[in-house]
């Protein structure tokens, strides 16, 4: 493979492996000391003190393993850039994705990353039509690049500007307080709008999508044709169905337009709206606000994170 393909797979590996470590339970995984190691070797930085659980040392102590497996990934993706061409390193990651995603070792006489991951043309930009709307501006790309804190993704969130402004009107996601939480929430599950679709392995539990009556998965492929898209992720033929209905366009027979603008954003404003959130925005309630669109409170802090941040700078 060039170097063009060898930095997409990387990226994809990277931003998949730091999904997986995110799903697992608050205890150190193998693959979180595997982590740790490689950045202090590409750093040349003294390896872990034995005792040590990983990451600590390197960004402080005290912090959730969330949080340090965000910014550890991270770091371990720019360190892996950098390298001219596949090493050790590119063979352990693939390994780790395996692991965590409960696939086959890699073949023998295959390299790393193939078969895992498709590479797709502009795989670091997002495509489409964009969006026609001329309403009012409720936000600026400049105010989300500084809700998300990072500038990596700027032409994921310049693209979806017109979304976002457009969903805001849509779903009267009108007053500072309501878009501060809905930020929070779009901004935690999208990565800071770096996922506009599920990254598929497939894993064990995508393998589990085919077949799912509950999901409307009634016809063979509908597991892989309706992956989870969108902000908030879309997932199964029936919502598919639901989402074409409501806003009068075709997803059903084409999937791909829910991870692109402006359809990647307002699908989020549609699930918001369907769980009628305003009115939990409105009491700036975050704990029932992310109970309703997680089922539970992962990544409380993170959204919390988010949210502290969107209230100051819509201020």
């Amino acid at each position: 493979m060039d170097a063009n393909e060898l930095r997409a797979y990387r990226r994809m590996a990277l931003d998949r492996l730091e999904q997986l470590l995110i799903q697992l339970p608050e205890e150190a995984n193998e693959a979180d000391y595997f982590v740790d190691t490689s950045i202090r070797a590409l750093s040349e930085l003294p390896p872990r003190p034995d005792g040590v659980p990983p990451y600590e040392g390197l960004y402080g102590a005290g912090h959730l393993l969330d949080k340090y497996r965000d910014v550890a990934t991270d770091r371990l993706e720019d360190l892996v850039e950098e390298l001219p061409k596949l090493e050790k390193i590119d063979e352990d990651i693939d390994k780790y994705i395996r692991v965590l995603s409960q696939l086959p070792e890699r073949p023998e006489n295959r390299d790393p990353y193939i078969g895992l991951f498709v590479l797709r043309k502009n795989a670091d930009s997002v495509e489409g039509s964009g969006s026609s709307y001329s309403g009012k501006q409720y936000i600026t790309t400049d105010q989300l690049l500084r809700i998300a804190a990072t500038s990596r993704f700027k032409s994921n969130i310049a693209a979806l500007t017109p979304g976002v402004n457009e969903t805001f009107d849509k779903y009267q996601i009108n007053t500072k307080l309501r878009m501060a939480h809905f930020l929070a929430q779009v901004m935690h599950e999208s990565g800071g709008f770096r996922w506009l679709r599920e990254i598929w392995g497939p894993t064990a539990a995508q393998r589990g999508y085919e077949g799912r009556r509950d999901l409307g998965n009634t016809q063979s492929g509908d597991g892989h044709r309706f992956m989870g898209r969108g902000l908030i992720q879309l997932t199964g033929r029936h919502n598919y169905q639901r989402f074409s209905k409501d806003l009068g366009v075709d997803f059903v027979s084409n999937p791909q337009l829910v991870e692109k603008p402006p359809y990647a954003i307002i699908v989020a404003g549609w699930y918001w709206n369907s769980r009628g959130l305003n009115k939990w925005a409105d009491q700036d309630n975050v704990r029932q606000v992310t109970r309703l669109i997680n089922g539970g409170y992962n990544g409380l802090r993170d959204r919390e994170k988010y949210l502290k941040r969107a209230k100051l700078i819509l201020k």
